[in-house]
């Protein structure tokens, strides 16, 4: 356990004394560090005082107290979760000294203490003095990069499933959470490049995200190449996502479906777009294709059945955008191996896995595999 000890009131840490004492005990339900590896602990009084912990996951929880050198006994706390230098987590509240100590237990959960939407203190404590530190989701390995290779899976229809859950989205550009899957898929061992996956957002132009947050909100990203940002020539691809045909589509009556197929610990999640069109009323087109994630090995396949439409090329992929993206950030796609997921100096990887963008594809859009490659830490 990693222990602190801070005046509130003060500006500079101090030695532990005799004053007052509330000690916070904190710990995540998110993964350490794929999800968050860093804590930072801001307390108001008097004056502010704060404490930056960089996270392993062998030495949670963290412990901090905080010493009473307050006019009144009353202090405001906030207790922030990093990736990192992005803010994942938001616990907020006062606290007030009491006896000689008080220990409070404190349980950030990624669902619950959002940055958009703190939880409070006492919930996060009333958490942390419910559940053990056990119920912490564990990261996978160091995946970094996937290696893509020709696809071996035929196409399944989760829409042809009994009980499939479905998105019946409108004409909206902006992705739908799917709440209903969370339970389970935080009880699985899902993941992304190494990160467990808590949610899924399906967009209609034809790809999933796994980010805390939406990953186009307004509904205003274009298809078009994942190595958009780095070369400066648009905006970035939502990050945390499976493109399997990103273009603008309509979606059929059908909309997307999903189904969760297996048994615990090896069990296979497919989402489906059925009878998607090109044209802004779906008529005639008749484009099916299906995105498989495996619990067990992390692998992820891109399938396709019939893909006919009035524009066959846009059909064959003259328009869309197919492959993985975590966060693109490591060189332009003529510089990065689909096989390995390394750029050309064969150390840097990618981010992202782009099988093809805004190019024909002959027959069609391949069918494609991902393998998660574990790298050293």
């Amino acid at each position: 356990m990693i222990s602190r000890c801070l005046f509130v009131g003060a500006l500079a840490l101090a030695a532990c004394t005799n004053a007052r004492q509330i000690v916070l005990s904190i710990d995540t339900t998110a993964g350490v560090p794929c999800d968050i590896d860093r804590i930072r602990v801001v307390a108001t009084a008097a004056g502010t005082t704060t404490i930056d912990q960089t996270l392993k996951g062998e030495r949670l929880p963290v412990s901090v107290t905080l010493l009473d050198d307050t006019p009144n006994g009353n202090i405001q706390v906030d207790i922030f979760g990093y990736k990192g230098d992005i803010e994942v987590m938001h616990a907020t509240g006062p606290l007030q000294f009491s006896s000689h100590r008080v220990d409070e237990p404190v349980l950030l959960e990624p669902t619950k203490c959002r940055p958009d939407a703190p939880c409070p203190l006492s919930e996060a404590m009333a958490a942390g003095a419910e559940s053990p530190s056990a119920a912490r989701l564990a990261c996978g390995a160091n995946v970094a990069r996937y290696s893509a290779s020709a696809g071996l899976d035929s196409f399944v229809d989760a829409c042809q499933v009994p009980n499939s859950g479905k998105v019946l989205m409108t004409g909206s550009s902006v992705p739908v959470r799917l709440p209903d899957l969370e339970p389970a898929l935080l009880a699985s061992g899902f993941q992304f490049y190494g990160r467990p996956i808590h949610r899924i957002w399906v967009a209609k132009n034809g790809y999933i995200a796994f980010s805390q947050d939406n990953p186009d909100p307004n509904g205003v990203l274009l298809p078009g190449p994942l190595d958009r940002d780095i070369r400066h020539a648009g905006a970035a691809p939502p990050q945390q996502s499976v493109m399997v045909f990103w273009d603008m589509l309509t979606l059929h009556p059908t909309g997307v479906c999903y189904e969760l197929d297996g048994a615990p610990k090896s069990q296979q999640l497919r989402v489906t777009w059925n009878g998607a069109c090109l044209t802004t009323v779906c008529a005639t087109d008749n484009l099916n294709f299906t995105i498989t994630l495996e619990e067990t090995t992390g692998r992820i396949a891109l399938t396709y059945g019939t893909m006919a439409a009035g524009n066959p090329e846009g059909a064959r992929g003259i328009n869309a955008t197919v492959g993985l993206v975590n966060d693109a950030t490591g060189c332009p796609a003529e510089d990065c191996s689909l096989a390995t997921g390394l750029c050309k100096d064969g150390v840097m990887s990618c981010g992202y896995s782009q099988v093809f963008s805004n190019t024909l594809q002959d027959p069609g859009a391949p069918n494609m595999q991902f393998v998660p490659v574990a790298d050293p830490d």
